[in-house]
């Protein structure tokens, strides 16, 4: 006679989350209350599509399991004036390439339409000039609109009558893009929800909008040092280089966190800290 075998608990089943899709996390700032926080998800996201983690200093993950549930957050977080940063979405990314021995005078236009009549979208052409000459040079960098016919544009051997070569970009492993709205580390302007801090004086503006004059010192928005936050000789960036490759061989640093203007919060239940400055919403100050 067969029994039901009852699985022991070494054998019983534990519900695991579904398989998040390769979407971009996006990161909120100086998060106080939580409730709050998924309520106003809520008005425009089910629950069962997206999943939270939370980090050090307020800071709440968000791991979307589609790219309509991702656009939808980052819409409305935009409407709310929410912080946040994140990251382009991999599908979108363009296919960028590195076109040589093309005259620096060709006009942009004319390039476009040589790809394009070869079966490629240019989504941005840039002449690259000497680092520290600015000179143009015979180069220019190609941003593809993607496609899987991308790689075959390295077939291509000459545009309107000119012999060019189109080669991969270097890459450079230790590179670490810097936002130029807030100065971070870690990810670009066009993704960042964050409050402003001026390159050169450190202050809560654009520093396209910066007054200082140049014979105010510099101060660094993320250790205050008398420098631009983008310079690479501060403390803060020599900190994440080490962070990055601990086996390289650099000074110990003392972490410095940014010194930034503490702003009132709607969803807030507590003051926050000088340590935590990046507050969920903006609005109502």
């Amino acid at each position: 006679m067969l029994t039901e075998e009852i699985p022991s608990t070494d054998q019983a089943v534990n519900p695991q989350p579904p398989k998040i899709h390769k979407t971009p996390p996006i990161f909120l700032h100086g998060v106080i209350n939580y409730n709050k926080m998924i309520h106003s998800i809520n008005e425009v996201a089910e629950a069962e599509q997206f999943y939270t983690k939370s980090l050090a200093n307020n800071v709440i993950k968000i791991m979307c399991l589609t790219p309509e549930t991702f656009r939808s957050l980052i819409k409305h977080f935009k409407e709310t004036d929410v912080y946040y940063h994140t990251y382009q979405i991999k599908e979108e990314m363009a296919y960028r390439v590195v076109l040589k021995y093309l005259h620096y005078t060709t006009e942009i236009e004319d390039i476009r339409q040589g790809l394009l009549q070869q079966g490629h979208v240019a989504r941005n052409v840039v002449n690259v000039r000497h680092g520290i000459t600015k000179e143009p040079l015979h180069l220019f960098f190609i941003d593809l609109e993607p496609g899987t016919n991308n790689k075959e544009v390295y077939k291509i051997t000459a545009i309107k009558n000119e012999i060019i070569h189109i080669e991969p970009p270097r890459t450079n492993k230790n590179h670490i893009p810097q936002c130029a709205r807030c100065q971070q580390y870690g990810h670009t302007r066009r993704y960042c929800n964050r409050p402003y801090a001026c390159v050169k004086c450190g202050c809560q503006h654009n520093s396209t909008d910066c007054t200082k004059s140049r014979d105010t010192p510099a101060k660094c928005a993320l250790c205050g040092g008398n420098y631009p936050s983008n310079y690479k000789g501060c403390e803060y960036y020599h900190n994440i280089i080490r962070d990055r490759n601990p086996h390289r061989n650099s000074p110990a640093i003392e972490t410095t966190q940014p010194t930034m203007k503490t702003h009132h919060n709607p969803l807030s239940i507590a003051p926050t800290s000088s340590t935590t400055p990046m507050l969920l919403r903006r609005r109502g100050q």
